[in-house]
C-alpha cells in the first residue's frame, strides 16, 4: 500500500435499534444498500466499513459508531502487520510447557503456552494464471487441391490459458505485544512430530493446529479466515483478499484481543 490507511471496521450490531444500516449510512456516508450489505456480515468477523488516510477521521467516525450503539474498531496503519514483525517458523518443537521454534535463518525463539492469548487459523489463496502456445497441424484443403491430391498439412498455434489456486494454511500465534509466530503449511519441517507424523502434509498441519489450541489454554482460536469468501467480505470492496491479507489477519487479530 502506498498511501496511508486508517480502517474502520464494526463487529457488534446496535441492540434494539430500529434501521441501523440507515444509521450507519449516516456516520460512515454511504448508501443505504451498501451499509446494509455491511450489516448482513457483522457480528460473525469484524467488517470494514470505511477507509480514512487521515487517523483522527477513522477514530472520529468511530466513537459516532459507537454512540450509536455499534461496535467499532479502528486499525492504524502502523498496526497492519508485516513480514518484518513476524517471526516466520521452519522448525517446532511442542514441549511440554514450552513451544520452541526455530526459522530459516536459525534464530530460535521459546515461548510458554500460557503466554499466548491468541491462535488464528487461516488459509492464504493466491490465484495463479499460466499461458502457453500448443502447436498443432491440420489438413490443408487449400494445399491437397494446389498439389493434385497430395495430403498436406499446416502448422496452427493456439495460446492457452490455465488458472488455477494455490493454497496455503496458516497459523498466527500471539504472546501479548511481543510476539507473531506465524506457522504457514508449507514451509514446515514436520519431522519433530515423530510417532505422530501423518502421510500427508494437511493432515500434518491440522494436527499441530489442533495440538497447539489444546496446549495454550489462555489462547482465543479463530478460524474466520479459513476461506476466500469470508475474507472478502471482511475487506469490503475495496481490499482484495489475495494482495491484502495482512489487513484482515491484522484487524482480526485486534478485534478478537480488545
Amino acid at each position: 500500500m502506498a498511501h496511508s490507511v486508517n480502517l474502520v471496521a464494526i463487529h457488534k450490531r446496535p441492540e434494539n435499534k430500529d434501521s441501523p444500516a440507515t444509521i450507519l449510512g449516516e456516520i460512515i456516508g454511504t448508501t443505504l444498500y451498501e451499509a446494509g450489505s455491511r450489516l448482513r456480515v457483522a457480528g460473525r468477523f469484524p467488517v470494514i466499513v470505511a477507509v480514512y488516510a487521515a487517523l483522527a477521521s477513522a477514530e472520529e467516525r468511530a466513537a459516532k459508531l459507537r454512540a450509536a450503539g455499534f461496535g467499532a474498531v479502528v486499525l492504524r496503519q502502523n498496526e497492519i502487520e508485516s513480514e518484518e514483525e513476524r517471526f516466520i517458523v521452519r522448525k517446532f518443537f511442542l514441549d511440554d510447557m514450552q513451544l520452541r521454534v526455530e526459522s530459516r535463518q536459525e534464530e530460535s525463539l521459546v515461548v510458554d503456552y500460557s503466554l499466548i492469548d491468541l491462535i488464528l487459523r487461516g488459509t492464504c489463496i493466491k490465484q495463479v494464471t499460466e499461458s502457453r502456445i500448443e502447436k498443432e497441424r491440420k489438413l490443408s484443403v487449400g494445399r491437397t487441391v494446389i498439389t493434385g491430391g497430395l495430403m498436406m498439412t499446416k502448422s496452427t498455434e493456439k495460446r492457452r490459458v490455465d488458472t488455477s489456486e494455490n493454497r496455503e494454511g496458516f497459523l498466527n500465534l500471539y504472546a501479548g505485544m511481543k510476539h507473531i509466530i506465524v506457522f504457514r503449511e508449507n514451509s514446515l519441517v514436520y519431522s519433530s512430530l515423530g510417532s505422530m507424523l501423518k502421510p500427508a502434509r494437511s493432515a500434518n498441519f491440522t494436527f499441530i493446529a489442533a495440538e497447539l489450541k489444546r496446549r495454550c489454554p489462555n489462547a482465543a482460536y479463530n478460524e474466520s479466515l479459513l476461506n476466500k469468501a469470508a475474507q472478502a467480505q471482511m475487506l469490503g470492496p475495496l481490499f482484495n483478499p489475495e494482495e491484502d491479507l495482512d489487513i484482515a489477519i491484522s484487524l482480526m487479530a485486534k478485534s478478537v484481543r480488545q
